[in-house]
């Protein structure tokens, strides 16, 4: 077994056990009579951690609805407070949970599934999505042209996607699980670590997968994928009290997120920046800051007027406090 296995296996095994999504609790949205109905789409629900999000959410169907798909080692919870943010600029965000250790086809299938039973709830034609990491690779997916399907009549939905930190290339760590050679001269060895590190979606994520290989062509409902690349060179998550670096905030490199198989569409916008895998979509302590301006330039999150942004920066300071 060679030593890119070894590290596959290394870097896969921290995140077995935590990347679990539930079916969300029921969204309640009012009909055309001002009725509450309460729905229950498997997968979408508020961006809150499960022991929260019991109440359920509200969605209004005459607005734009922004669905967040998180990455691995990570639940709905994580986007819990980017949520509010869209929320402080009257804008409405759920979130879409899933296993991570599933098929991605096997879990973008289920995000079609659930979109499709929003679309048909919904007044509005506008949805976003925006996923980060494996959520982008899920995300982009679901919105193939093979995946295109009108679920409600009139008007087609129009779609947005936001794509972030996303290993499009393929995870370099991951090679050997693509090696014919090494499953046979390891006598299936290498198949069966993989299969523990990555569950049923090892066959998806090497460089030479299909899957990488062959994206699909985003359908015609998708109006642009804007694809925020991070350069995660020389970040760091953690520090120790000496202030040296504790825990770096390197997942993936740059050739892992460019690929001409999804970049050569005229409808991608990239957008480099220099951050931290967790830097960029923030955490507890600290505010996304990279993220918002870049989703504000493209006009995924409203810019507040000149004399706002200072109470809107500060705010967002609050909440990540």
């Amino acid at each position: 077994m060679r030593q890119g296995v070894m590290v596959f296996v290394l870097v896969l095994a921290l995140a077995v056990g935590g990347c679990a999504g539930q079916a969300g609790p029921p969204l309640r949205i009012p009909s055309s009579a001002d009725a509450a109905t309460a729905i229950s789409i498997p997968g979408l629900g508020p961006c809150e951690s499960e022991s929260d999000a019991s109440a359920g959410k509200t969605i209004d169907p005459g607005r734009p609805v922004v669905v967040l798909v998180h990455g691995c080692k990570s639940s709905a919870g994580r986007f819990k407070t980017l949520a509010r943010v869209f929320e402080a600029q009257q804008q409405q965000a759920i979130c879409f949970s899933y296993d991570h250790r599933d098929s991605l086809e096997d879990s973008s299938s289920h995000l079609v599934t659930a979109l499709q039973t929003l679309e048909r709830h919904l007044r509005t034609r506008e949805i976003t999505i925006l996923g980060h990491s494996q959520g982008g690779l899920i995300a982009r997916r679901a919105l193939v042209r093979t995946r295109q399907g009108v679920a409600s009549p009139g008007e087609p939905f129009r779609y947005q996607l936001v794509t972030v930190s996303s290993p499009f290339n393929g995870i370099g760590a991951s090679a050997d699980c693509g090696s014919l050679f090494l499953h046979v001269v390891t006598l299936g060895v290498t198949v069966a670590v993989c299969q523990i590190a990555a569950g049923a979606m090892w066959t998806e994520i090497y460089p030479q997968a299909s899957f990488m290989r062959s994206p699909g062509t985003l359908g015609s409902h998708v109006e642009r994928h804007i694809k925020i690349v991070t350069d995660e060179r020389d970040t760091c998550r953690q520090t120790d009290g000496a202030g040296r670096c504790a825990k770096s905030d390197f997942v993936f490199s740059l050739p892992e997120q460019y690929t001409p198989a999804v970049d050569g569409d005229l409808r991608v916008e990239s957008e480099q920046v220099r951050a931290g895998h967790v830097e960029i979509v923030g955490e507890s302590g600290l505010a996304p800051e990279k993220l918002i301006r870049a989703l504000q330039k493209h006009h995924i999150l409203a810019e507040p007027p000149p004399d706002r942004r200072e109470a809107f920066a500060e705010a967002v300071a609050r909440l990540y406090r």
